[in-house]
């Protein structure tokens, strides 16, 4: 059995029991819906939280109902028709109706990243044994074309991210790396200038890395399709990330700013500011295309950030507090506008109930009766809107949290940790080196 195949064996091992994770509550993306951005997709280590009337209200959905479990957070994308794609291990899936996640083409393999351009277009990048290509579709996903190989692509090469120009949809960045047999990394940085029909390499010279680290698009410029982010994890080999910029489509590469922490979150706004967030180290901006930052005090502790149409910065928080870590903010998910003022969207306390299916889906099956009981209790849930008096607590798996109450004003120490989108095991990125890190999701 080859190295992948045993990876990958391992990973099914380990996310076998959808839920059964064992992680603190937690909020790892936030997505719009394109054009219609009242619709929000949020994704928790428990499952998926939704609202449709802007967040002012919030419903959940289990991962049985989205097809995974385990450690694995899914990559999402939210279409402009109201379909909601996601990567899951056995495959893309979407879902057209708000209840059942279906298969897509070109079939079962393994998605690594995704992405879903400006004008509709879903790209993914498949990384397999039998070829690595990526894929894209004009047609919210109903049909694929052919996938495509970057230059001197090879089986397994392993894509991290790929991301469309918000101002020149033709431009596209895509980002991953290869191992030799000898373990040794490369890195394999492209740009496309024709919708990725084809695709040419670009420099990493600039960029520090160790063998541990991934480099992935951090974001692009609103105005700007040459003007693109790098953001280069464990760049000492340990918790270290890098913020890069390029002003020239990734021919040279400047450094902006270097932190350690568990997770690291970056925008760029469309008035021009870039925000960098951390849970440990704290929030900063800069007005200058990152050649000087500030501190932003009061900020929340953050795990991921994404801006609306609306110039909202809306930011994945601490619900609860952690042990030996950082105090509640009292939200899961808070925005701002001027990064001074930060306002709770969604606490965890509040999600009104599991959104409604038919008898026969895995969200009305898995999800709507004991499932969701379990998870109000463990939450501390006040909605009374599902009858849990009678109902067996099976919980999905999710640490208790410790319900303090949040700080006054919704403020925050610095300090601890909390997971991050897309976590994988530390089984798994042992077994299986082609395996990608935590990262960022972008709406």
């Amino acid at each position: 059995m080859s190295r992948f195949a045993l990876a990958l064996a391992a990973v099914a091992a380990v996310v076998a029991p959808a839920a059964a994770n064992g992680r603190l509550a937690a909020t790892s993306t936030i997505h719009f819906r394109t054009g219609h951005e009242t619709d929000i997709v949020a994704g928790m280590t428990f499952g998926l939280v939704t609202s449709h009337d802007g967040g002012a209200t919030w419903q959940w959905m289990c991962e049985d109902a989205i097809g995974y479990g385990g450690l694995y957070d899914p990559i999402y994308g939210y279409g402009s028709s109201g379909t909601l794609f996601a990567t899951t291990f056995s495959g893309l899936k979407a879902s057209r109706d708000g209840c059942t996640f279906g298969p897509l083409a070109p079939g079962s393999d393994f998605a690594s990243t995704d992405e879903l351009g400006p004008d509709g277009t879903y790209y993914y990048g498949q990384s397999m044994p039998a070829a690595s290509l990526i894929y894209k579709s004009t047609d919210d996903g109903v049909t694929f074309g052919s996938g495509v190989s970057p230059p001197n692509g090879k089986p397994n090469d392993w894509w991290q991210s790929i991301r469309v120009a918000p101002s020149d949809v033709q431009r596209v960045y895509l980002f991953g790396y290869r191992f030799a047999p000898d373990t040794t990394k490369t890195f394999l940085l492209y740009k496309s200038t024709d919708a990725g029909a084809t695709y040419t390499p670009i420099s990493t010279t600039g960029l520090v890395t160790s063998p541990s680290s991934a480099i992935e698009v951090a974001a692009i410029d609103r105005t700007n399709p040459d003007i693109v982010y790098a953001h280069v994890t464990q760049a000492n080999g340990m918790m270290e990330h890098g913020l890069y910029r390029s002003a020239d489509a990734g021919a040279h590469w400047t450094p902006l700013y270097t932190i350690s922490d568990r997770a690291f979150a970056f925008v760029a706004r469309a008035n021009g500011d870039l925000i960098l967030g951390t849970v440990l180290g704290g929030v900063f901006v800069s007005h200058d295309a990152g050649v000087t930052w500030t501190a932003l005090a009061g900020a929340p502790h953050v795990n991921c950030l994404a801006e609306n149409s609306a110039h909202e910065v809306w930011a994945c928080t601490q619900n609860y507090s952690v042990p030996a870590g950082p105090a509640s903010d009292g939200a899961g998910i808070m925005k701002t506008t001027d990064g001074v003022t930060w306002t709770p969207v969604l606490r965890y306390e509040d999600i009104t109930q599991p959104v409604a299916c038919a008898a026969g889906t895995p969200q009305h099956d898995s999800c709507q009766v004991d499932t969701w009981c379990g998870l109000k209790a463990q939450l501390g849930i006040t909605s009374t809107a599902l009858d849990c008096s009678g109902a067996q607590d099976q919980p999905p798996g999710i640490e208790a949290p410790i319900l303090h109450p949040p700080r006054s004003g919704g403020c925050c120490d610095a300090g601890g940790e909390a997971p991050t989108g897309g976590l994988l095991t530390a089984l798994v990125l042992g077994l299986a080196w082609w395996r990608r890190p935590a990262r960022g999701k972008h709406p």
